[in-house]
């Protein structure tokens, strides 16, 4: 789910229940993988989309580029507050890198796949 911009009211600045409820479940997933807590600085997200229900079978394609309905920085954000939320990474400002990819999907609901690395472990990031 990307993140939305925040509501503001008279008694303060919030975030629509259906994304916290979404922020909720998925920290409590985060917590259930039991990721140790590192000096993480990558990350690959692939973000998985159903499609609308209204969409002809015979135009459903698995793992079809999504490339509209919202930007890949509002739905990294919410990930990676998450990760945060959940003590997988101390702050998300540590992230120095990023690669991610929306796609649709053929299933019922959506889905995220990720992948957290430190400089060590990435080849790229450690210069060879």
């Amino acid at each position: 789910m990307p993140t939305p911009r925040p509501r503001a009211s008279r008694f303060g600045v919030y975030n629509p229940k259906k994304y916290t409820d979404y922020k909720k479940s998925l920290i409590t997933y985060l917590l259930s993988l039991n990721i140790p807590s590192k000096d993480y600085d990558y990350i690959h997200a692939k973000f998985y989309v159903s499609y609308p229900k209204s969409t002809p079978k015979k135009n459903l394609i698995d793992n079809y580029p999504l490339r509209q309905c919202f930007d890949c920085d509002n739905v990294i954000k919410g990930l990676c507050d998450s990760l945060e939320q959940a003590n997988v990474i101390g702050n998300d400002r540590q992230i120095s890198s990023m690669y991610i990819e929306k796609y649709r999907t053929i299933k019922p609901e959506g889905y995220i796949e990720f992948e957290l690395q430190t400089t060590e472990e990435n080849p790229i990031l450690n210069g060879k």
